[in-house]
């Protein structure tokens, strides 16, 4: 076998990394809840999961608001997900934390 036709196989059967990871948050837009992800699609992703969450974390804190509901400007539902546009586990739980669920 060459060693491109081995290379092939073992590309199509071995765990993949991401390519990338966002921060996928829901927002008030106009009175509308929009979901957004950062960075936006087309842009490159974050390198790391530990650094995506990390970033969720400072957004959380940064817009959090002790009010009932969803103010301006406050993003809830905050979670990382990976270039494939999946949920990833939190690096220091192991689970599949949210910020600000609401």
């Amino acid at each position: 076998m060459e060693i491109t036709e081995g290379l092939k196989i073992i590309d199509t059967g071995w765990v993949q990394k991401p390519k990338g990871f966002r921060v996928k948050y829901r927002k008030l837009v106009e009175g509308q809840l929009v979901t957004e992800l950062s960075p936006p699609e087309g842009k490159a992703g974050l390198d790391s999961d530990v650094v995506a969450w990390r970033y969720a974390w400072k957004l959380y804190m940064a817009t959090r608001s002790d009010a009932d509901g969803i103010q301006d400007g406050e993003l809830v539902n905050i979670h990382v997900v990976n270039d494939a546009a999946e949920r990833v586990k939190c690096y220091a739980t192991n689970d599949f934390d949210e910020f600000n669920p609401k």
